[in-house]
Parts: C-alpha cells; sequence; structure tokens
C-alpha cells in the first residue's frame, strides 16, 4: 500500500512540479483529469493476452499538454512510470504520446499513436508499440469520491491508497 501512496504522489509531484508557464494552460479537453486503468490487453496477430490482473494499480494524469502514467506490481515491489506531451484530436479519434521520460530507457523518445474514444467517463484506446497492438480501457476518477476517501483517511489516522479497491 505504501507503494500505491509513494505512486500517487509521485504522479501528483510530476504535474504539480512543473515550469512558470504551466499554471497558464490552454483550455481542456474531455481527456483532462486523472483515470485509472481498467484493462489492458496485448493484441497479436494470432493471439490476445489479457494483461489486466498482472499489474497493481494504475494511474494516468493529463493537463492540457502533459501526461504522466505509473503503475505498480500486484504485490508492490516495482514501478512503471512515464510521461511526456500528448495530442488529442478527437474529430480524428487520434491520441498520440510522446514519451519524455520512462523508468524503461528504451521508451525515452518514442512517440504511440492510438485511435481513440471516449464515452463518458470511459476512454478506450488501441495502438501499434512493437509487434503488437495495446488495446486499453481507462475510468475517470471522480476527485469528489477521492476527496471524501482523503477525508476518511485523516479521520481515522490511518489509511488506505487513494482508489485502493475501487472497480
Amino acid at each position: 500500500m505504501h507503494t500505491v501512496r509513494r505512486l500517487v504522489g509521485l504522479l501528483v509531484a510530476v504535474v504539480l512540479v512543473s515550469t512558470p508557464g504551466a499554471w497558464a494552460q490552454l483550455p481542456s479537453n474531455e481527456l483532462e483529469g486523472t483515470w485509472r486503468m481498467v484493462s489492458q490487453e496485448l493484441v497479436y496477430p494470432d493471439s490476445v493476452v489479457d494483461q489486466s490482473g498482472s499489474w497493481g494499480a494504475s494511474v494516468k494524469i493529463l493537463n492540457s499538454t502533459h501526461f504522466a502514467w505509473g503503475r505498480e506490481t500486484e504485490d508492490g515491489e516495482s514501478v512503471l512510470a512515464g510521461g511526456g506531451r500528448y495530442e488529442y484530436h478527437p474529430e480524428r479519434d487520434v491520441y498520440v504520446e510522446h514519451i519524455q521520460y520512462h523508468s524503461d530507457p528504451s521508451m525515452n523518445g518514442v512517440t504511440l499513436r492510438f485511435e481513440a474514444r471516449v464515452e463518458g467517463d470511459t476512454w478506450y484506446h488501441i495502438g501499434e508499440v512493437g509487434d503488437y497492438k495495446l488495446r486499453e480501457v481507462w475510468k475517470r476518477v471522480d476527485p469528489r469520491q477521492v476527496q471524501a476517501e482523503l477525508r476518511n483517511d485523516t479521520t481515522r489516522g490511518e489509511g488506505t491508497a487513494v482508489g485502493a479497491g475501487d472497480p
């Protein structure tokens, strides 16, 4: 659980600690906010590998120009994280990540292009990554729920990780 808190803290710090121009963000888009991954599949020409149960918490935070992403292993021993700039073109159903930093150095400088759509509080995207397609589904995190959980954690003196146990 401490790893989840460190992960969330790291992601919040990345979003908050930025250049002074970050306070003058461009107008928002429907992706701006915090997302929790609900499923991930690696789609090969002859098979599909469901990765959904292989990892613990996975969170992606987007402002109007940048994203930060992180996830931990189910046992909480390892964390993958990355981020950079992104483009979103809803009129063409296109989401593009320009990875500027990543815990796997081979991903630094990589650009990933996804077919993407948002339906209500659910974000679907699929795109080429090497020899497979990455298909992911994300759910928007409700900030009111997180605030309530934080208030409850403060009241008890001991807390659970933000979003822990959410479906």
